[in-house]
């Protein structure tokens, strides 16, 4: 559920510094991906770092999202973790590699560290 003092757009949810999303991509079965994210600094003020908190992929039946008209958040918000619906395409939780995502200011990307070719870039440790 959204308070009025959070924000809702389209596939994404912004609840208390929490983003749920999720993301269909079409292909010989529907796949939905979705992901549970978490805002934070680094520093006072700074929301500079989304952290993922979980990766889920799991199965949609084709005719149940022809017949949705809203998004698909609305669409799986009651859904259980490990719920599919279609059984061609089983429910997995991902938690290999979730590393959080790291924001650089636009006036910074050409310059930054983290926007270097990966020939150049050993590794990048976020704080």
């Amino acid at each position: 559920m959204l308070s009025s003092a959070c924000i809702s757009e389209h596939q994404k949810a912004i609840v208390c510094l929490k983003i749920e999303m999720a993301l269909l991509y079409p292909g010989h079965r529907y796949t939905l991906v979705r992901m549970r994210l978490r805002v934070r600094g680094t520093t006072i003020g700074a929301n500079n770092r989304l952290d993922v908190l979980k990766i889920l992929t799991t199965g949609v039946n084709g005719t149940e999202l022809g017949n949705w008209k809203g998004n698909i958040l609305e669409l799986v918000e009651d859904w259980e973790e490990n719920e599919t619906h279609d059984p061609d395409v089983p429910a997995v939780s991902h938690s290999r590699g979730l590393t959080p995502f790291v924001f650089v200011p636009f006036e910074e990307a050409d310059t930054s560290v983290l926007n270097l070719p990966v020939e150049k870039m050993d590794y990048f440790v976020p704080g």
